[in-house]
Formats: C-alpha cells, structure tokens, sequence
C-alpha cells in the first residue's frame, strides 16, 4: 500500500512537471508572486463559507438518520476530512469523517451519512457539468447524460431498497457491515427530500467554488466566465476522484488550466490560478482540520 501510495504520488509530480515545462515554470511562478494578497484573503474567506455549507449539509444529512451534531463539530470533522482527502487517491480520506466524531454518533449512521454526502455531490456534479457542456461546448453530452442517468438510476434504486436489503443481508456475518450500513440508510423518513435538499445546498455550495476561483483569477488580470465555473468547474472537480495520483495531484491543475484557457486566458496563467487554488484550500483544510486530522493519525 505504502507503494502504491508513493507511485501515485510521483506520477501526480511527474504531470506537474510536464505541466510546468511545457508552459514555463518562471512564468508560471511569475503570474503567481504577482497577485494581490487581498484577493486571496478574500477568496479564502469564500472559501470558509463553502465550508459552512457543505458541513451543515452533512448535518442536516445525520439530523435525518436520528443522529446529531453540534455545527462545530460537522465543520471541523469535514475539514480533518479534507486534510486526509489531499492525501489520498480519490478522495477516500474523507470517509474518515464518522471516525473524527465517533464520540457523538454510531459509525454506521456516520458512513451511511457520508455515503449519502458524497452521492449528492456526485449528482450536483453531473448535472452542473451536462448543463455546462451543453451551453459552453456541445461535446460528450451522450456520454455526461448517459452517466448521470446510471448514476440517478441506481442510487434511486439503492435508497427505494433501502430496507429490504438491510433484511437480506442481515444473516452472513461477511455481509453485516453492509446490512448495518442499509440499517442505517432505512431511518430516513423521506430520502427524496433529504437528497433534493443536499443537491440544492451543493448547488449553492459550487457558486461559492466558482466564486473562489473567480476571485483568485482576478487577482492575477483575469476576469472568466463565472457562469462557465459554476457550471463547468465541478467537472474539473471530478479529476480528482480518478486514483492515478494523490488528490488528483496534476490532473486537476491541467483541467482547470484547459478549462480557463477556453476563456482566452493563458494556459501559464490558468495553471497558475490552479496552483493558488490547490495551494489556499489545502492550507485553509489544515488550518481548519489539521487539529482533528492528527488525532486520528496519532491516536
């Protein structure tokens, strides 16, 4: 594993570094020492209220599932999430969110939580991202729509068995985390309005994203379409779940450089706004969440 984790790591510099000779490495760490510091302040604040939407988000989440959490709590558990998410391929450090409030919840409410957390993201993602491509691009609509339909499909087929599977699953030992885990997904009353209310609230949550890199752009010249990163950006988001490299390490700034370069902004210049964003959310994370991240490193 420690190698598996290692080799991810170094295929996510080897594309940073392609990334860097191909556009410039000076001109690259030019763009950057260039911006203004109030933008970024201001952008890391934006980034706080993300934040606070995607933690009440979860909370509302475990509300539904009987179980209770102050705001504190939800909001410094997300960011230690956060912290073990930007070291690991796609994201799974944040399924260590039920372990970082174990003292306050069961931990198969806590997974089923996440679970649910994460799927409405998803969701958000794919739609945001089949809107964006058909106003911006009209290309791999088929393939976005085709998705977001098996995405919708199963998850809607998931949660209307919730309880059924629980049962049948209930027996074999092998297969009791699982039954637990439908257990838990079964105390919600309306899953229909639970997950209605999360996309609406990740919906809010990626204008507050798009705002972000907005801010941070301009900080440097540049002034992108807001409407094309609201739309456009959780598609770059994405990258980061496919586990090649470490948090999508390379593969998001290249994204988010393409994606900008669209906009007629500079790919050197694209590629620097993305090196601030990944630069200002992984310190606002350990900022945030370092404290209850290496608690659960080190207990």
């Amino acid at each position: 594993m420690r190698f598996k984790k290692i080799l991810r790591l170094a295929f996510g510099l080897m594309l940073v570094a392609v990334l860097l000779h191909r556009l410039g490495p000076v001109e690259v760490a030019r763009t950057i020492t260039s911006a203004r510091p109030a933008c970024v302040l201001i952008a890391i604040s934006v980034y706080s209220i993300t934040f606070l939407i995607l933690s009440t988000r979860w909370r509302l989440i475990l509300r539904d599932m009987g179980g209770d959490i102050p705001l504190r709590s939800a909001y410094q558990a997300f960011a230690g999430g956060m912290v073990l998410s930007d070291i690991t391929p796609a994201r799974i450090g944040e399924l260590s969110r039920p372990l970082l409030v174990r003292d306050e919840i069961e931990m198969s409410m806590g997974l089923a939580s996440v679970v649910l957390d994460r799927l409405s993201d998803i969701l958000t993602i794919l739609i945001l991202g089949a809107c964006g491509l058909i106003l911006f691009f009209r290309e791999g609509v088929t393939a976005v729509t085709l998705m977001l339909a098996v995405v919708a499909l199963s998850s809607a087929a998931v949660l209307r068995f919730r309880r059924a599977m629980a049962g049948r699953l209930r027996g074999p030992d092998r297969l009791a985390p699982i039954a637990i885990f439908f257990e838990a997904l079964s105390a919600v009353d309306d899953i229909r309005l639970l997950m209605s209310r999360s996309v609406l609230l990740t919906v809010i949550a990626w204008i507050t994203h798009a705002m972000r890199v907005y801010i941070l752009a301009i900080s440097v010249g540049q002034e992108p379409s807001l409407q094309m990163l609201f739309l456009l950006l959780p598609l770059v988001s994405a990258l980061s779940l496919i586990p090649v490299s470490i948090s999508g390490l390379g593969l998001v700034e290249g994204g988010m450089a393409a994606l900008l370069a669209s906009q007629g902004i500079p790919a050197s210049t694209g590629l620097s706004i993305a090196f601030m964003d990944r630069m200002a959310t992984v310190a606002f994370h350990i900022a945030a969440g370092g404290r209850a991240a290496s608690r659960l490193i080190w207990d």
